[in-house]
């Protein structure tokens, strides 16, 4: 897993420019409907990438907004998290890699058996019946 990469200074400069001290969720509409027009200033100046790092790798001006603490701390909990988490479990299963700590059910696509309807189990390699 590699780490985040974070903003460079000239980028970071460039977005508190921009934001004229306000918060700027308004440029993430689809966590935040409305603007919250909270002020930032020391201590309470977020820079939060709007589409996640870990899926865009994106560094740029136009994936950078300066947030509060309140919608930096939203942001992250009820979209950033659980979208990342989505696109990993969705990356794993596209190149078959599988939780080692899964158990098979019996007789599901991964168990070496299959249990038939009619009643028996059959060993699903060979069709003989055990």
């Amino acid at each position: 897993m590699s780490l985040r990469a974070e903003f460079s200074s000239s980028v970071k400069r460039t977005a508190l420019e921009r934001s004229a001290g306000i918060c700027e969720c308004h440029l993430i509409p689809h966590v935040f409907p409305d603007a919250c027009g909270r002020p930032i200033g020391p201590g309470n100046t977020f820079y939060e990438h709007i589409d996640p790092e870990a899926i865009s790798k994106r560094n740029d001006i136009e994936n950078c907004a300066v947030l509060c603490r309140t919608c930096w701390r939203a942001k992250t909990d009820s979209y950033d998290q659980p979208t990342i988490a989505k696109v990993r479990r969705i990356r794993d299963v596209n190149f078959g890699i599988k939780d080692r700590w899964r158990r098979r059910l019996p007789g599901s696509r991964d168990s070496n058996i299959k249990i038939k309807v009619g009643g028996g189990v059959v060993d699903r390699k060979t069709g003989m019946r055990l």
